[in-house]
Protein backbone atom coordinates (compact mmCIF):
# COMPACT_ATOMS: atom_id res chain seq x y z
CA UNK A 1 0.00 0.00 0.00
CA UNK A 2 1.27 3.43 -0.86
CA UNK A 3 0.29 6.16 1.58
CA UNK A 4 2.02 9.51 1.34
CA UNK A 5 2.06 12.02 4.21
CA UNK A 6 3.40 15.24 2.66
CA UNK A 7 4.72 18.44 4.16
CA UNK A 8 1.63 20.11 2.75
CA UNK A 9 -0.15 19.10 5.97
CA UNK A 10 1.47 22.18 7.50
CA UNK A 11 -0.53 24.39 5.15
CA UNK A 12 -3.89 23.14 6.44
CA UNK A 13 -3.90 25.72 9.22
CA UNK A 14 -7.56 26.49 8.76
CA UNK A 15 -8.68 22.95 9.39
CA UNK A 16 -9.43 21.42 12.76
CA UNK A 17 -7.26 18.67 14.23
CA UNK A 18 -9.81 16.11 13.10
CA UNK A 19 -9.61 17.50 9.60
CA UNK A 20 -5.83 17.23 9.58
CA UNK A 21 -6.26 13.54 10.19
CA UNK A 22 -8.74 13.40 7.32
CA UNK A 23 -6.16 14.70 4.89
CA UNK A 24 -4.06 11.55 4.68
CA UNK A 25 -2.72 11.84 1.20
CA UNK A 26 -3.26 8.63 -0.65
CA UNK A 27 -1.97 7.63 -4.04
CA UNK A 28 -2.55 3.98 -4.70
CA UNK A 29 -0.16 1.99 -6.82
CA UNK A 30 -0.34 -1.67 -7.74
CA UNK A 31 1.51 -3.74 -5.16
CA UNK A 32 2.60 -7.32 -5.08
CA UNK A 33 0.86 -9.81 -2.84
CA UNK A 34 2.57 -10.26 0.52
CA UNK A 35 4.52 -13.51 0.83
CA UNK A 36 2.21 -16.40 1.61
CA UNK A 37 -0.97 -14.60 0.62
CA UNK A 38 -1.13 -15.73 -3.00
CA UNK A 39 -2.51 -19.16 -2.14
CA UNK A 40 -5.05 -17.66 0.24
CA UNK A 41 -6.29 -15.28 -2.43
CA UNK A 42 -6.40 -18.00 -5.07
CA UNK A 43 -8.51 -20.21 -2.82
CA UNK A 44 -10.87 -17.51 -1.63
CA UNK A 45 -11.48 -15.07 -4.44
CA UNK A 46 -14.17 -17.05 -6.24
CA UNK A 47 -16.38 -17.84 -3.27
CA UNK A 48 -15.58 -15.38 -0.52
CA UNK A 49 -17.25 -12.43 1.06
CA UNK A 50 -15.40 -9.73 2.90
CA UNK A 51 -17.23 -9.26 6.21
CA UNK A 52 -16.57 -5.92 7.91
CA UNK A 53 -17.16 -4.92 11.53
CA UNK A 54 -16.77 -1.57 13.27
CA UNK A 55 -15.17 -0.89 16.66
CA UNK A 56 -18.32 -2.11 18.41
CA UNK A 57 -18.43 -5.33 16.37
CA UNK A 58 -21.48 -4.10 14.47
CA UNK A 59 -21.72 -4.60 10.69
CA UNK A 60 -19.88 -1.80 8.91
CA UNK A 61 -22.22 -0.41 6.28
CA UNK A 62 -21.06 1.86 3.47
CA UNK A 63 -17.45 0.73 3.13
CA UNK A 64 -16.12 1.02 -0.42
CA UNK A 65 -13.75 -1.14 -2.45
CA UNK A 66 -12.19 0.78 -5.32
CA UNK A 67 -9.79 -0.15 -8.09
CA UNK A 68 -6.43 1.52 -8.70
CA UNK A 69 -4.86 -1.06 -11.01
CA UNK A 70 -3.85 -0.06 -14.56
CA UNK A 71 -6.94 0.16 -16.72
CA UNK A 72 -7.97 1.08 -20.23
CA UNK A 73 -8.27 4.79 -20.88
CA UNK A 74 -11.60 6.33 -19.96
CA UNK A 75 -13.06 7.35 -23.32
CA UNK A 76 -16.49 8.33 -21.99
CA UNK A 77 -15.65 10.96 -19.41
CA UNK A 78 -18.50 12.00 -17.14
CA UNK A 79 -18.92 15.34 -15.40
CA UNK A 80 -19.98 14.96 -11.76
CA UNK A 81 -21.14 17.61 -9.29
CA UNK A 82 -20.01 18.25 -5.73
CA UNK A 83 -22.16 21.17 -4.58
CA UNK A 84 -21.81 23.38 -1.52
CA UNK A 85 -25.05 23.61 0.43
CA UNK A 86 -25.44 25.00 3.95
CA UNK A 87 -21.67 24.95 4.39
CA UNK A 88 -21.33 21.27 3.52
CA UNK A 89 -20.19 19.43 0.42
CA UNK A 90 -23.04 17.57 -1.27
CA UNK A 91 -22.52 14.71 -1.71
CA UNK A 92 -19.98 14.29 1.07
CA UNK A 93 -18.58 11.23 -0.73
CA UNK A 94 -18.29 11.17 -4.51
CA UNK A 95 -17.13 8.11 -6.47
CA UNK A 96 -15.86 8.67 -10.00
CA UNK A 97 -13.69 7.06 -12.66
CA UNK A 98 -10.19 8.28 -13.48
CA UNK A 99 -10.52 10.76 -16.33
CA UNK A 100 -13.86 12.14 -15.15
CA UNK A 101 -14.35 15.75 -14.08
CA UNK A 102 -16.08 17.32 -11.09
CA UNK A 103 -17.90 20.64 -11.08
CA UNK A 104 -17.95 22.55 -7.78
CA UNK A 105 -20.93 24.95 -7.78
CA UNK A 106 -21.65 27.07 -4.71
CA UNK A 107 -25.33 27.06 -3.78
CA UNK A 108 -24.73 29.01 -0.57
CA UNK A 109 -25.21 32.74 -0.19
CA UNK A 110 -21.65 33.03 1.12
CA UNK A 111 -18.36 32.47 -0.67
CA UNK A 112 -16.18 29.38 -0.29
CA UNK A 113 -12.52 28.63 -0.95
CA UNK A 114 -12.36 25.01 -2.10
CA UNK A 115 -9.05 23.18 -2.18
CA UNK A 116 -7.23 19.88 -1.86
CA UNK A 117 -3.60 19.12 -1.05
CA UNK A 118 -4.03 15.41 -1.74
CA UNK A 119 -1.25 14.01 -3.91
CA UNK A 120 -3.71 12.13 -6.13
CA UNK A 121 -5.14 15.53 -7.17
CA UNK A 122 -4.33 18.89 -5.66
CA UNK A 123 -6.15 22.08 -6.62
CA UNK A 124 -7.05 25.50 -5.25
CA UNK A 125 -10.30 27.30 -6.08
CA UNK A 126 -10.02 30.69 -4.43
CA UNK A 127 -13.02 32.48 -2.93
CA UNK A 128 -16.05 32.36 -5.19
CA UNK A 129 -19.80 32.70 -4.87
CA UNK A 130 -22.80 31.28 -6.69
CA UNK A 131 -22.12 33.02 -10.00
CA UNK A 132 -19.48 30.51 -11.08
CA UNK A 133 -18.94 26.75 -10.97
CA UNK A 134 -15.31 25.71 -11.51
CA UNK A 135 -14.54 22.28 -12.96
CA UNK A 136 -11.56 20.09 -12.02
CA UNK A 137 -10.31 17.00 -13.85
CA UNK A 138 -9.23 13.86 -11.97
CA UNK A 139 -6.86 11.86 -14.18
CA UNK A 140 -5.44 9.56 -11.49
CA UNK A 141 -6.96 6.87 -9.28
CA UNK A 142 -6.78 7.47 -5.56
CA UNK A 143 -8.37 9.13 -2.56
CA UNK A 144 -8.82 12.90 -2.41
CA UNK A 145 -9.86 15.00 0.58
CA UNK A 146 -11.60 18.28 -0.27
CA UNK A 147 -11.82 21.16 2.19
CA UNK A 148 -12.83 24.80 2.47
CA UNK A 149 -10.18 27.26 3.60
CA UNK A 150 -12.86 29.38 5.27
CA UNK A 151 -15.09 26.82 6.98
CA UNK A 152 -13.23 24.17 8.94
CA UNK A 153 -16.09 21.69 9.10
CA UNK A 154 -16.55 21.46 5.32
CA UNK A 155 -14.99 18.15 4.30
CA UNK A 156 -15.63 16.15 1.16
CA UNK A 157 -14.17 12.88 -0.11
CA UNK A 158 -13.61 11.93 -3.75
CA UNK A 159 -12.80 8.29 -4.51
CA UNK A 160 -11.34 7.79 -7.98
CA UNK A 161 -11.35 4.28 -9.46
CA UNK A 162 -9.16 3.50 -12.45
CA UNK A 163 -11.78 1.20 -13.96
CA UNK A 164 -14.87 2.95 -12.62
CA UNK A 165 -15.71 -0.12 -10.53
CA UNK A 166 -16.78 0.18 -6.90
CA UNK A 167 -18.25 -2.31 -4.44
CA UNK A 168 -19.98 -1.22 -1.22
CA UNK A 169 -20.68 -3.18 1.94
CA UNK A 170 -24.34 -4.03 2.51
CA UNK A 171 -26.47 -3.86 5.67
CA UNK A 172 -24.72 -6.95 6.97
CA UNK A 173 -21.30 -5.39 6.38
CA UNK A 174 -20.51 -7.78 3.53
CA UNK A 175 -18.83 -7.22 0.18
CA UNK A 176 -18.82 -10.03 -2.36
CA UNK A 177 -15.26 -10.27 -3.68
CA UNK A 178 -15.77 -13.45 -5.69
CA UNK A 179 -16.08 -11.39 -8.87
CA UNK A 180 -12.54 -10.05 -8.57
CA UNK A 181 -9.95 -11.78 -10.75
CA UNK A 182 -7.12 -10.29 -8.71
CA UNK A 183 -6.89 -8.40 -5.45
CA UNK A 184 -3.86 -6.33 -6.41
CA UNK A 185 -4.73 -2.66 -6.75
CA UNK A 186 -8.00 -2.84 -4.81
CA UNK A 187 -8.39 -0.72 -1.68
CA UNK A 188 -10.92 -0.54 1.14
CA UNK A 189 -12.16 2.78 2.50
CA UNK A 190 -14.90 4.03 4.81
CA UNK A 191 -15.76 7.65 5.71
CA UNK A 192 -15.10 7.02 9.41
CA UNK A 193 -11.54 5.92 8.66
CA UNK A 194 -10.46 9.48 7.93
CA UNK A 195 -11.54 10.77 11.33
CA UNK A 196 -9.69 7.86 12.94
CA UNK A 197 -6.48 8.65 11.08
CA UNK A 198 -6.64 5.61 8.81
CA UNK A 199 -5.79 5.63 5.12
CA UNK A 200 -7.36 3.23 2.59
CA UNK A 201 -6.28 -0.37 3.18
CA UNK A 202 -4.99 -2.66 0.43
CA UNK A 203 -7.28 -5.64 -0.05
CA UNK A 204 -4.19 -7.85 -0.24
CA UNK A 205 -3.54 -7.02 3.43
CA UNK A 206 -6.91 -8.32 4.61
CA UNK A 207 -7.40 -11.98 5.52
CA UNK A 208 -10.79 -13.24 4.39
CA UNK A 209 -10.88 -16.25 6.69
CA UNK A 210 -12.61 -14.24 9.43
CA UNK A 211 -14.51 -10.96 9.84
CA UNK A 212 -12.27 -7.93 9.40
CA UNK A 213 -12.67 -5.50 12.28
CA UNK A 214 -11.89 -1.84 11.77
CA UNK A 215 -11.37 0.14 14.96
CA UNK A 216 -13.63 2.96 13.79
CA UNK A 217 -16.94 4.39 14.85
CA UNK A 218 -19.10 7.34 13.92
CA UNK A 219 -17.25 10.56 14.83
CA UNK A 220 -19.05 12.82 17.31
CA UNK A 221 -21.17 15.55 15.82
CA UNK A 222 -19.42 18.89 15.78
CA UNK A 223 -21.07 21.42 18.07
CA UNK A 224 -21.89 24.82 16.64
CA UNK A 225 -20.04 27.68 18.32
CA UNK A 226 -21.92 30.65 19.73
CA UNK A 227 -20.49 32.87 17.01
CA UNK A 228 -21.59 30.43 14.31
CA UNK A 229 -25.02 30.19 15.90
CA UNK A 230 -25.46 33.96 15.89
CA UNK A 231 -24.26 34.17 12.29
CA UNK A 232 -26.68 31.43 11.20
CA UNK A 233 -29.63 33.12 12.92
CA UNK A 234 -28.72 36.39 11.30
CA UNK A 235 -28.67 34.78 7.87
CA UNK A 236 -32.04 33.15 8.52
CA UNK A 237 -33.53 36.54 9.41
CA UNK A 238 -32.19 37.92 6.16
CA UNK A 239 -30.04 40.62 7.76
Amino acid sequence: MSVLLTSEFNELNKLTAATLVLALFFVAKPIANPIGLNDQIENQKYSSQLQLLDANDAPLVGAVLFDTSPSAENTAQVEHIMDQVQRQFVPAVLMIQAGDTVKFPNSDSIRHHVFSFSTARSFDLELYGNSTAPTIDFPNAGYIVVGCNIHDDMIGHIIVSSSGQFYESDKAGNIDVSMLDVFDGWYLWHPWMAAAGLAPIALTEIALTEPFRLAIEAPPAREESELESRFRRRLQRGH
